[in-house]
This record gives structure tokens, C-alpha cells and sequence, in this order.
């Protein structure tokens, strides 16, 4: 028994040290930059799905992007220990740096209705920054932002769920569609078909749930997309357990898009970790993240 003391000992701190770290980690913000660039392969019209995983930036010389976006989503902001003024900081260095066409919000504003104020006081933060800078501030709906009501009111940002703007490139006159899709939640969902496009143009699709890919027509798929939901899976376990397991519904990661940048069957997606928690106050080798987004055509 004594030889086993040790042991016991030596488990109990580390389980000490997990649960520990798990509690810091969303504190911490992870400022990061993806280059998206147009798939050489094209939007494909196959139903099947193939992933590739892409480096966050292409080595070698950077090029001058069409759109430059601030990205951020799932705030939850019932645990979301990294502030609201935290975030307008990055907003500001970001645009002090190359300057912003936008900032976009991913959705998911809280994971309780009851607790909505404290998600608009949030976004209310955010919102102020981006007209003290002069920037347009877009968002979509999460899966729990559907029990919410008249939450782009009350957080400030302009709502482009199922609608279309039009964003000119820095490098040309070129016209670009930038789409939302609205997410009715997880219980009962409905996949929703992007909103009309104009054909001739490039089109960003800013959805909730990259899962909504799975489910657009093949012919109807953005040249883009940006979404969140997954969180990097939150707690990261072995055998990716936290999605065979645990989230094992969620078609995407489980055939390997979980976080970062892909080309999904020519479309160029990037899945953000979002900033808060989801349910459980804790985070596992998957920090909060805010990211500065660049458009190549």
C-alpha cells in the first residue's frame, strides 16, 4: 500500500493542474490572422464532401487582400472571461494595422435567454467601437440566439441573417456578396438555402454551424465561408472523443473540419474556437480566438 501512496499522490496533482488549467484557459485570447484564397479547384457540383486542411497563411509574399474582416463568434457571454473591451482593443490594432471593411459577429450572443442583457451589453461594447472607427458591424443568429428576441436591436450589430450585401474590393471595383444564413436552433432545425446571390460575383457566407455546408445545394455553395459553433471542441480529449462521443450528431468534425482553414469541396471555410463557453465554464487546449480575416480573390 505504501508503494501506492506515491502514486495516488502524483495523480492527484495532475488532475489538480488539468482542472486548473481548464479553468484559465478561456481567459487567455488567441489573436490570429487567416488568408482565405479562392480554391484553385472551383466550387464543385459533387455531392460528396471532400476536406482538405490549408495552412491559417500561404507562405511566402502577402498579398494585398480584397476584404479585410475582424471575426469573432460564439460569445456566451455567461462565461466569457475575455472582455468586451479586450476585444475593441484588438478591433482597434487591427484596423490601426491594415485597416477593416468590416467586423462580423458569428453568432450565439448567450446560452440562456435570461441572461440576454448581459450578451447585448456585450455586442452594445462592440458595436460603439466599430462607429467610433467608422466600421460596418454584421451578425447572424446562433442556435441559441433563435429564442431570443429583436437581438441585433439590442446588441447593436446589423443582422444579415437570410440577406445579401454588396462589398466593393480594395484592389478593384469589383462587386462581392457578402450572405448570412440564420440558424433555428438546434432542437427541430431546419437547414436554410443561401438567399438569392448574383451570379457574377464572388460569394462569403457567414453561417453559425459549418454543418449548413453539408446541406446546401451543391450548386448554390460560396467561393467562402466563415462560422464557428464548434468551439475547437472546448476540451480537447483523446480520440477526439468530444465529437465521436459527445457531439457525435456534428457531421463536419467528425470527418475532420474542426477548427482553422479548409477547402471543403472548393469552397474555402474558416471555423473559428469562438470566445466563450458553452454550458461548462471550462476550456482544454482550445483558447478563445478573435481573427482577423483577409479575402484574396
Amino acid at each position: 500500500m505504501e508503494k501506492i501512496y506515491p502514486v495516488i499522490l502524483v495523480l492527484a496533482g495532475l488532475i489538480l493542474v488539468y482542472i486548473l488549467w481548464c479553468l484559465c484557459e478561456p481567459f487567455f485570447l488567441d489573436l490570429d490572422k487567416t488568408v482565405l484564397k479562392r480554391s484553385s479547384r472551383g466550387r464543385s457540383s459533387d455531392s460528396e464532401i471532400a476536406i482538405k486542411k490549408l495552412p491559417m497563411t500561404s507562405k511566402g509574399t502577402q498579398e494585398t487582400p480584397d476584404l479585410r474582416f475582424f471575426f469573432f463568434s460564439d460569445i456566451h457571454a455567461e462565461w466569457c472571461p475575455v472582455t468586451s473591451k479586450r476585444l475593441c482593443k484588438a478591433i482597434r490594432k487591427a484596423h490601426a494595422e491594415g485597416g477593416l471593411d468590416a467586423v462580423l459577429f458569428g453568432g450565439d450572443i448567450v446560452t440562456s435567454p435570461g441572461n440576454a442583457p448581459k450578451g447585448y451589453k456585450y455586442l452594445s461594447n462592440i458595436s460603439a467601437c466599430c462607429k467610433e472607427l467608422g466600421l460596418p458591424f454584421y451578425g447572424i443568429s446562433g442556435n441559441h440566439d433563435c429564442r431570443l428576441e429583436n437581438a441585433p436591436e439590442a446588441s447593436g450589430f446589423s443582422s444579415i441573417d437570410n440577406k445579401v450585401i454588396h462589398l466593393t474590393s480594395r484592389k478593384s471595383s469589383e462587386k462581392i456578396s457578402l450572405a448570412g444564413i440564420s440558424d433555428t436552433g438546434r432542437k427541430n432545425r431546419v437547414w436554410q438555402q443561401m438567399p438569392p446571390c448574383d451570379g457574377s460575383e464572388p460569394v462569403i457566407l457567414l453561417v453559425h454551424d459549418p454543418d449548413a455546408f453539408i446541406h446546401l445545394e451543391p450548386s448554390g455553395r460560396p467561393d467562402f465561408m466563415l462560422s464557428g459553433h464548434l468551439h475547437g471542441g472546448q476540451m480537447k480529449f483523446p480520440f477526439k472523443i468530444e465529437f465521436t462521443v459527445l457531439r457525435k450528431t456534428d457531421k463536419l468534425p467528425n470527418m475532420g473540419a474542426v477548427q482553422g482553414t479548409y477547402d471543403i469541396s472548393g469552397t474555402t471555410v474558416f471555423i473559428s474556437r469562438g470566445l466563450g463557453c458553452g454550458i461548462l465554464p471550462f476550456r482544454f487546449l482550445s483558447l478563445p480566438e478573435a481573427t482577423v480575416v483577409e479575402i484574396v480573390l
